[in-house]
């Protein structure tokens, strides 16, 4: 009953060090994506780059992720996190640094290559080594605000991604394909800053005790294998649409890298505040209702967007679709995460972003192949399907799971403290 009464800012405020240098160091590389997401297709349709290459350019890198995502799971969890996180991101940034150079089709998809083979081991890698340095009590909220603050970041990078092509082409005469690239060069300034932050953080227990790679440390396959469907199925749908919003504002609605850059900003800017309230929604209502209620209220905007005539309809009913269908993305993250043991977490994490991954390279290019058809709406019909589809299997697969859950945290410490008891008393 006391842990109830423990309010949410008394929570932020028990964050410790790790923590914060955690927070700080997403939300600085988050705002350097901030400002890629927006201007980077733009970047290469001013290049010369086709719809459906940029879908291919795209779609490498998830199935790179994919392909190796259960193997870098399986190392991640025998290796130390830490040390594979700082790795990773520097591979990142001097893919970037390629792909923000070199135009030759051969340079890029190799870059993107690595790109995927990176991001598959940071992606299996932060969330396990982030709940190890965390307690049970500020675990959701720990996602979820660091989440939300990671947002505002993309908020703030959004809108340098659209106003830094302009201010460069005014004040160095600049065509705009070379103000896209030196903007896309400034982003690579926060990613060292970010990856200079985890330096501090605590080492994980695993960089101590390495052991052999092998799935015997694999407990809870039935219940990763439920998740990641759930993850794949809504990942099926998200990658024909997700990666070319800037490109449906562009040639649908003729909106510039400004408006576009002010679009995504306010669309972050809410989902930002949807992250910081979605771990209080759980507290009231548990974390699988969250996560149910908030993605089924996205799915009428979704069809929205797919017939809106003119601009601020579709700017509405794309913001409302994003807000709710990613609000509970940490509230369900730490939801995965909390039924899991310690020795498996990475391992599921790369069985969960492997499916994932592979499904949205599929999708990008079918999505990329739709938008070089000049079919720039049908995909959001397609998708609303998928999305019905994950939401109910996600219901039917945890809506007990979560009390489970509960039950075995109970016990646990139950367990703990009889056998502390037994050692005081011996």
């Amino acid at each position: 009953m006391a842990e109830a009464k423990v309010g949410y800012f008394d929570r932020v405020r028990l964050f410790k060090r790790d923590a914060r240098l955690y927070i700080a160091s997403s939300a600085i590389s988050s705002f350097a994506f901030g400002i890629s997401n927006v201007i980077f297709n733009l970047y290469m349709e001013e290049a010369g780059f086709s719809e459906d290459f940029l879908g291919f350019f795209l779609s490498i890198s998830m199935f790179a992720s994919g392909f190796i995502a259960v193997g870098a799971g399986m190392f991640t969890d025998r290796h130390c996190r830490k040390r594979i996180i700082l790795s990773a991101n520097v591979i990142v940034f001097l893919s970037l640094a390629v792909q923000y150079t070199v135009l030759d089709p051969s340079f890029l998809l190799l870059s993107q290559v690595s790109v995927g083979l990176a991001s598959a081991f940071t992606q299996v890698a932060w969330s396990p080594y982030i709940t190890d340095l965390s307690s049970d009590e500020e675990r959701a909220h720990l996602f979820g605000f660091g989440g939300g603050f990671s947002l505002i970041a993309v908020l703030l990078g959004n809108l340098c991604g659209g106003y830094l092509p302009p201010i460069f082409m005014e004040l160095l005469n600049l065509p705009l394909f070379n103000a896209f690239q030196m903007s896309l060069w400034i982003s690579l300034i926060p990613l060292v800053v970010s990856t200079s932050l985890i330096v501090p953080m605590t080492k994980d227990q695993v960089c101590d005790t390495e052991k052999k790679i092998s799935f015997a440390n694999v407990r809870n396959w039935r219940f990763i294998g439920q998740y990641a469907t759930t993850v794949a199925t809504i990942g099926l749908g998200a990658g024909m649409i997700v990666l070319f919003f800037n490109l449906f504002f562009k040639n649908e609605f003729q909106a510039d890298s400004s408006l576009i850059g002010v679009i995504f900003a306010i669309n972050t800017l809410l989902l930002a505040s949807g992250n910081f309230l979605a771990p209080a929604l759980a507290d009231r209502i548990g974390k699988v209702r969250t996560v149910v209620v908030t993605e089924a209220l996205s799915i009428p905007f979704l069809l929205m967007i797919s017939w809106a005539p003119v601009l601020y309809l579709a700017v509405i009913a794309y913001v409302m679709r994003t807000v709710l269908m990613n609000m509970a993305g940490p509230v369900s993250n730490a939801f995965f995460m909390e039924g899991l043991s310690r020795e498996e977490r990475a391992t599921a994490s790369g069985v969960v972003n492997a499916g994932n991954s592979i499904v949205r390279g599929i999708a990008a290019n079918i999505g990329g192949l739709m938008l070089a058809l000049g079919l720039y709406r049908l995909p959001y019909l397609v998708v609303s399907g998928l999305y019905v589809l994950g939401i109910i299997l996600f219901y039917a697969f945890f809506k007990n799971k979560e009390q489970e859950i509960d039950q075995l945290r109970e016990l646990e410490i139950v367990r703990t403290h009889e056998e502390d008891e037994a050692i005081d008393i011996t």
